[in-house]
């Protein structure tokens, strides 16, 4: 992605959903900032895992927005988070084997175990709807992204996504409607609701 595109996605009004994201983005770093330093003893992981948690909800705020801007999902930015959570987990894997959990906080147990449970269910459900849909309902990165989203949330998450995710799109969708007045031809970019629902779930973990 070069510095010209990323001038013309910053250089221009937000529209309301994406203001409503760069709000989410805001009150997630610093609820973040409180719930590990205010309430964590301080430590050199403490800090990696702030670090990392921090990086990864940008990003995926920023996905969210490029999405809503371009109706698609940025290759470069998508295919360099998924190859880091993949990494990331092999490798706690490896390491903690299956029963391993990382703790992120006081309350979240990070399972690469988990993980990949969901991410395989996840991968298989939106690979059969694009099929299905004969790549009408739904994208190869919307795909990619349910990948991402089983890397970080663990499988028994998957559930409480799934609601935030589809009943938040259906309310945008119906409000899309409404303000338009009309249901044919109308584009919801889907994946700033399953960065929502991701990023509710991290917070709820914490």
């Amino acid at each position: 992605m070069s510095i010209h595109t990323l001038s013309k996605i910053f250089n221009r009004k937000c529209s309301l959903l994406e203001s409503i994201f760069v709000f989410i983005l805001a009150i997630s770093l610093t609820f973040i900032t409180i719930r590990l330093f205010y309430y964590s003893s301080l430590s050199i992981l403490l800090v990696i895992e702030y670090l990392a948690l921090i990086g990864i909800i940008t990003i995926l705020i920023f996905l969210a927005y490029y999405d809503i801007r371009y109706m698609e999902v940025q290759g470069n930015v998508s295919f360099a988070l998924l190859a880091f959570l993949l990494i990331l987990n092999f490798l706690l894997y490896t390491f903690l084997g299956s029963d391993g959990v990382i703790s992120i906080g006081d309350n979240w147990q990070y399972s690469p175990y988990q993980n990949f449970i969901s991410t395989i269910t996840l991968g298989a459900i939106f690979l059969l709807i694009f099929l299905l849909s004969r790549k009408k309902g739904l994208g190869d990165g919307d795909i990619r992204m349910s990948i991402v989203i089983g890397l970080l949330i663990g499988f028994q998450n998957i559930l409480l996504w799934s609601y935030i995710t589809v009943f938040s799109a259906l309310l945008y969708g119906l409000i899309l409607v409404f303000k338009k007045r009309k249901i044919k031809g109308l584009k919801i970019p889907f994946v700033p609701f399953m960065v929502l629902g991701c990023i509710t779930i991290i917070l709820l973990s914490l």
